[in-house]
């Protein structure tokens, strides 16, 4: 029997004059029904990808602005889920529904699509997306991502001529905002003396700094610090704990190396079997490649 979000969902797009609000809380409800992994038991019928897809077009079609941004998401990341990749990935689509939302005065709808743009290097939009960017800027002087994509475009040369210089000033100024991003980037800029002058200690600061605010790579290199005394005392545990926030921050890789740290009891650590499986776990649900044969190919085996 089809799940009751799908036969709701299906049911209102067949319905003429329902409402935005409600196609969009429907196609909510259908996409969590995918995260639930309820596609892979039977409950989700072949066709319901495409109609989680048209629910939200439907909404976003009246000019309901969320469901524009959520669908947006959709095609950016390319999947719900590790486990459930629908709609598939489409950059192109993903601009469009951003740029709609960004025309119906949604501040999220104008970053949503300059992000896309620049991540994916699309060299056609790189002088639009430097200009929105720019408006965005002018408009909203204070906002710490604006700060934290200046600095992305200056640093790159998207759609500005490069320039390290301004580009660190902008990522300082988000940082001191709050944005992890670039508190990591300035962690990397002071590390390499790109665009401000090399200082480790800086450089280790900032690494600190981002890791506090959040940021999942600032975390594992944290780890990676710990593990190997580069910079800051040798400390396993201290390094399994960094590793563990990374992974729960959304870092497959940290926490796949969470995981063997706690099943081989490295450098002293007391070894943990039921949370080496655990991690294990978790660097599976966020991707991370082949958990099993990468333990098989280091001499070890996920606990049962």
């Amino acid at each position: 029997m089809p799940s009751s979000h799908y036969e709701h969902a299906a049911l209102l797009v067949r319905t003429a004059g329902t409402p935005p609000e409600r196609l969009h809380a429907a196609a909510v409800d259908l996409r969590e029904a995918f995260v639930r992994n309820e596609h892979s038991i039977g409950l989700l019928p072949g066709d319901a990808p495409d109609l989680l897809v048209r629910t939200f077009r439907a909404a976003g079609d009246q000019g309901h602005t969320p469901a524009l941004l959520d669908l947006a998401l959709l095609y950016q990341r390319g999947g719900i889920a590790p486990w459930a990749p629908f709609p598939g990935r489409d950059v192109a689509a993903a601009v469009e529904l951003y740029r709609a939302a960004d025309d119906l005065g949604s501040f999220e709808g104008a970053l949503g699509w300059i992000r896309a743009a620049y991540f994916d290097r699309d060299a056609e939009l790189a002088a639009a997306a430097a200009a929105r960017l720019g408006e965005l800027h002018t408009s909203s002087p204070e906002n710490a991502e604006v700060l934290l994509y200046l600095g992305y475009f200056l640093h790159q040369g998207y759609g500005f001529a490069a320039d390290a210089e301004a580009a660190a000033s902008f990522f300082e100024a988000a940082a001191l905002r709050g944005e992890a991003a670039a508190a990591f980037e300035l962690s990397i800029l002071t590390a390499n003396g790109d665009g401000v002058p090399a200082d480790d200690e800086a450089a280790q600061r900032w690494t600190f700094r981002a890791a506090e605010l959040g940021s999942d790579r600032a975390q594992s290199n944290l780890g990676g610090m710990y593990a190997t005394g580069r910079g800051v005392p040798k400390d396993a545990a201290l390094a399994v704990e960094w590793y563990r926030r990374a992974g729960d921050s959304g870092n497959a890789r940290a926490a796949f190396i969470a995981g063997v740290m706690l099943l081989t009891g490295e450098e002293g650590l007391d070894i943990d079997i039921e949370g080496a499986g655990e991690q294990f776990d978790w660097a599976d649900e966020l991707g991370f490649p082949d958990v099993d044969d990468t333990l098989a190919g280091m001499g070890l085996q996920r606990p049962q």
